[in-house]
């Protein structure tokens, strides 16, 4: 283990991760809620139901008692590399890309695709603080993430610096 961060860093890590979460709620919400609501394409589904899929799963293999939105760890978090995780170690975060990409065609204009992006972004940063806090945590995660994608699969085992993250 890491020797813990000092108290300002923690205090700096909480309010920055309440910032990113606002983001992700904000971002997510414009996204769904903008959208011109039809039946979907049977593309759109393709996206839909696997972001929904993955992001069940996901809290089911974490244990709904220990799901958190703050990107830093509680008091009960385990380090879970069961269900989705083998093969992602963000799987909610990809669920909910998948399933907010899927909203983009209902009404495509470039400001939504924008938030998707700034959504990606923010999800991202979020994943990164969440990363550290982890390596902090459990000596196993450099590991685990040096071969699990962060937010999609890992096709070519990491061997660069360009696939390490």
């Amino acid at each position: 283990m890491n020797p813990p961060l000092d108290p300002s860093e923690v205090i700096k890590t909480a309010r920055a991760g309440w910032v990113l979460v606002t983001a992700q709620m904000v971002l997510a919400a414009a996204l769904v809620l903008s959208s011109r609501w039809s039946p979907p394409d049977a593309w759109m589904l393709i996206l839909m139901v696997p972001g929904i899929v993955v992001a069940i799963t996901a809290w089911l293999a974490i244990g709904l008692r220990r799901l958190r939105i703050h990107p830093t760890p509680g008091q009960q978090t385990v380090l879970t590399m069961a269900g989705p995780y083998r093969w992602v170690r963000h799987p909610m975060y990809a669920g909910l890309l998948l399933f907010t990409l899927a909203q983009l065609p209902f009404d495509w204009q470039p400001w939504r695709f924008v938030s998707w992006v700034c959504l990606l972004g923010v999800l991202w940063s979020k994943s990164s603080i969440e990363e550290n806090a982890l390596m902090q945590r459990f000596e196993t995660y450099r590991d685990y993430r040096s071969r699990t994608g962060r937010f999609l699969p890992r096709i070519i085992p990491a061997t660069g610096s360009a696939f390490r993250r």
